[in-house]
C-alpha cells in the first residue's frame, strides 16, 4: 500500500486534482487496505481451524515434533527447526504474513500455560 500512497502523492503534486477527488482517492486506498487486512485475518483463522481439525491426520503423515507451515488448508512445508522452515518459505517466495505456522506436538502432550 505504501506504493499506492507514493503514486498518489506524485499524482497530487503533478496535477490539479480538487480536494474532493483527493479525499475519494484516499478513502479508496484506506478501504482497500482494510479489506486486505480482513482477508488476511480470515485466511489465518481458516488455516488455524484446519490445522486444529486435522492435527491427528497431520501427525499420521509424519509431522510429529515439527513445525508445519499451512496455507490454503494444506501443509506447504515443515521442519524441526523453525528458522530453517522460515528461510525455506522465504526462499520459495512465500509471504510469511499469509502462512500459518504451528508446532505439531506428540499425541497426549499436555500444555501448561
Amino acid at each position: 500500500m505504501e506504493y499506492k500512497r507514493e503514486k498518489f502523492l506524485r499524482i497530487f503534486i503533478n496535477s490539479s486534482l480538487n480536494f474532493r477527488n483527493i479525499f475519494k482517492y484516499l478513502f479508496l486506498i484506506t478501504f482497500m487496505e482494510m479489506n486486505q487486512e480482513i482477508e488476511l485475518l480470515h485466511n489465518f483463522e481458516r488455516d488455524s481451524k484446519w490445522f486444529h481439525e486435522h492435527t491427528d491426520e497431520i501427525r499420521n503423515k509424519g509431522f510429529v515434533s515439527k513445525f508445519v507451515a499451512i496455507k490454503n488448508n494444506r501443509v506447504v512445508s515443515s521442519d524441526i527447526n523453525i528458522d530453517v522452515l522460515i528461510n525455506s518459505l522465504e526462499e520459495g517466495g512465500e509471504n510469511l504474513a499469509y502462512v500459518f505456522i504451528e508446532f505439531v506436538h506428540p499425541k497426549g502432550t499436555i500444555m501448561i500455560l
